[in-house]
């Protein structure tokens, strides 16, 4: 899920503005499928609100994918379907969380769903980041402090209504909420404390596998065997321990291309499938307390099966994933086989001058309001 309008994979728009949101996947079976769509409203910890369809929703309350097109030109054959949101069959009325569902029979056994938020902007949001330096914390090196204004809400009118929600690279999976603000006004909210704190973390591992028979910088070799693509990633190695590394990266976000267009929209159907290895070298797993992940936005940041890495018989840690060519970032994180915790630093390390995007969204309940309101919405980048 994707904005066109910044054409990056962040899924907020704003209310009643004329901006959209496009939703796309691919089934590889080929052929057409009538793949329908529903939409929930969900609250602020994307709870289910518990408010009636017709009172965030104007149109029908399912729809189908109506965009569809057959893969052109390549040798995995798939069906690329869109959504484009809002449309003339289906709009949201109010601001807040949303879940997309897709599904053939039923809503409630979903294929996929995808998170996206509409904001109001009735009060604005100001994100500046900067350095944090404290020898006990290493890897909390980058503050953000947040302000929230308006000129029309009553910030204090309910003490508790206020949630702000901080995330990092687009990732709702790296974030967290603060629900009191260090200092408060009627019209402004600061946020300010010293413990709003994130990783800085490194930047994104990349490949570039628009050509999928000329190996990239990123590449040791791309082939196509049995016809079927191969992309084979050059070995990667644990960067904690090194000094920081400043290349330009996207993010942790994708773009499907190929090397015959620029233009993503017929990438999406004329672009082909690779079996993309990836492996990891000198990666200490703690006697198996720590087990290594290659994520992403490709992948929505899982951590499950598909995403993990196993040691082979060479000592390299790999794993292959079957991904649509174009530009990637990724990195490894890895998972505490006791506790369960996702560390993104235990790879790459944790650097100040790392480039991150931050947003904050801001939401807040009104007196007698049974939902979550998304008032504001704000962004601030590390190096700005």
């Amino acid at each position: 899920m994707f904005n066109p309008q910044t054409n990056d994979n962040t899924p907020i728009i704003r209310l009643n503005s004329g901006e959209y949101l496009f939703f796309l996947f691919d089934d590889l079976d080929a052929g057409y499928k009538r793949y329908q769509y529903s939409i929930e409203h969900r609250n602020a910890d994307w709870t289910p609100s518990n408010i009636f369809q017709s009172e965030f929703l104007n149109g029908v309350n399912t729809d189908y994918a109506r965009i569809h097109k057959n893969s052109f030109n390549t040798y995995q054959r798939y069906t690329n379907y869109q959504i484009k949101f809002p449309n003339e069959q289906m709009n949201i009325k109010l601001p807040g969380n949303y879940i997309i569902k897709v599904f053939l029979e039923n809503d409630n056994n979903p294929i996929l769903t995808q998170r996206f938020a509409v904001y109001q902007p009735i009060t604005d949001v100001g994100v500046m980041v900067s350095r944090f330096n404290n020898p006990t914390k290493k890897e909390l090196n980058q503050r953000l402090q947040v302000q929230v204004a308006s000129g029309t809400q009553d910030l204090l009118e309910v003490p508790d209504g206020a949630k702000l929600f901080l995330m990092k690279n687009n990732n709702w999976k790296e974030g967290f909420f603060i629900n009191r603000p260090t200092f408060s006004r009627s019209n402004l909210l600061t946020y300010s404390d010293t413990n709003i704190l994130f990783n800085g973390g490194a930047e994104y591992n990349w490949f570039d596998n628009k050509n999928l028979e000329v190996p990239s910088l990123t590449t040791e070799k791309a082939f196509r065997k049995d016809s079927v693509f191969h992309t084979v990633l050059r070995v990667d190695i644990p960067k904690y321990n090194l000094p920081y590394d400043d290349f330009p990266d996207i993010n942790g976000n994708y773009y499907i291309r190929n090397n015959r267009f620029g233009n993503e929209y017929i990438a999406n159907s004329e672009a082909d499938y690779s079996w993309v290895y990836f492996a990891l070298d000198a990666f200490e797993d703690q006697n198996g307390l720590y087990a290594p992940y290659v994520v992403g936005a490709f992948n929505n940041w899982k951590i499950d099966e598909n995403s993990k890495l196993e040691k082979d018989d060479s000592g390299l840690w790999v794993t292959e994933l079957f991904l649509k060519q174009g530009y990637y970032n990724y990195q490894y994180v890895v998972k505490n086989t006791k506790t369960g915790q996702i560390d993104p630093t235990y790879v790459s390390g944790s650097f100040w001058q790392t480039e991150n995007q931050y947003q904050a969204l801001f939401y807040y309940r009104p007196w007698g309001q049974r939902y979550d309101v998304l008032m504001g919405y704000g962004s601030g980048n590390s190096r700005n």
